[in-house]
């Protein structure tokens, strides 16, 4: 995965986001990301291929305005709450996730 640091993206209060196969760290990180935030990372870039690519981002986004109400207008308790997110989160510490992981995982968090 090609890491790209700059300030730009992604935004502040985040410390890296994936985006078609690159990953954007932000330059203000003193000591580079940390393994589970990594990881967390790579898990979206195996859920972005089985989706290829572009679906991953609708349903991603739709997923996120979907949850937005439900979360009395919380969007950061939204974003957490996105299938992606919640397997990402629930899995980014297990060093031995992605080489275990069964296509498709993410649907059990919805």
């Amino acid at each position: 995965m090609k890491v790209v640091l700059n300030s730009l993206v992604p935004f502040k209060g985040f410390k890296a986001m994936f985006l078609f196969g690159i990953l954007f760290v932000r330059n203000d990180l003193k000591h580079g990301l940390e393994e589970k935030d990594y990881n967390h990372e790579a898990i979206h870039g195996r859920q972005c291929l089985e989706m290829l690519g572009v679906f991953f981002y609708l349903w991603y986004v739709l997923e996120w305005l979907v949850r937005i109400p439900f979360y009395r207008f919380n969007v950061r308790k939204a974003y957490r709450n996105v299938s992606f997110e919640r397997e990402a989160y629930g899995n980014e510490r297990n060093k031995e996730y992605l080489s275990t992981r069964k296509m498709w995982s993410w649907i059990r968090y919805i």
